[in-house]
């Protein structure tokens, strides 16, 4: 049964969460147009500690409540679809680790149209060794927290209210917003990925492999984006084993 705090957390992802983090980012990216050096690894550090304090937040209100894990999608992974999954996960993987090692081969021209295309998001992008490193911890919490939160419970939430098709959509157009410090490009990218992460949690039946992906696909496009950034082709591979290990 849905509570005034369940209300007020949805209030929280759907309204606050988006407007803050889309304001917040532009002062940051007015900040550093004004003169003010770029410090990518705060705003690691900064997101990662409002993730874990809002799952830490979740956490104690579903404790209280006392509601099962089960219905965040803490459930034994197995079954068909999550084997299926499984096998999509390792597919997606490899692509996302071509797709990294391509971009060993481009050119300058290549790599400056890449950096064009990022806008402001670039002052957020990891561009060094020490920027990756933490990138990877945001990444992993990412993974974690995010897919709890949208997958898990949005889910919970929105199954109270519609079929899960419409709670897939939702979840995925909350997501996308959730990202709207990277302008309209960005939430609309992101709310595709979060459609198929829906999908993917629906299918797989457990928050396990949603968790899994999101971490992976996170750590190997930071990958990528040091070596577009850098062009230091060597301080990137040595990176993605080393973050992709730890994931």
């Amino acid at each position: 049964m849905i509570q005034l705090v369940d209300h007020l957390f949805i209030l929280l992802l759907f309204v606050v969460q988006p407007l803050v983090g889309a304001w917040s980012y532009r002062r940051y990216v007015a900040r550093v147009e004004a003169g003010e050096p770029s410090n990518r690894i705060r705003l690691y550090r900064q997101d990662l500690i409002l993730e874990w304090v809002a799952l830490g937040v979740l956490a104690i209100a579903w404790y209280l409540l006392g509601r099962p894990v089960a219905a965040l999608g803490f459930v034994a992974p197995g079954g068909t679809g999550f084997w299926i999954g499984a096998g999509v996960l390792v597919l997606v993987t490899a692509y996302l680790i071509t797709q990294w090692r391509s971009t060993a081969s481009m050119s300058d021209e290549q790599k400056a149209k890449h950096k064009e295309s990022f806008g402001n998001l670039v002052h957020f992008m990891p561009q060094t060794d020490r920027d990756y490193r933490h990138f990877v911890g945001l990444s992993i919490t990412a993974g974690i927290v995010e897919e709890i939160l949208y997958r898990g419970f949005v889910f919970w939430y929105l199954l109270m209210l519609m079929p899960v098709w419409a709670a897939i959509i939702v979840s995925a157009v909350v997501f996308g917003l959730a990202h709207s410090y990277q302008g309209a490009a960005g939430v609309a990218r992101v709310t595709l990925v979060g459609i198929a992460f829906g999908i993917f949690y629906v299918v797989t039946g457990s928050i396990w492999l949603p968790m899994l992906a999101h971490a992976v696909l996170d750590i190997l496009q930071g990958a990528s984006v040091v070596r577009i950034m850098r062009g230091d082709d060597d301080a990137a591979a040595a990176a993605v084993p080393r973050a992709a290990s730890a994931a």
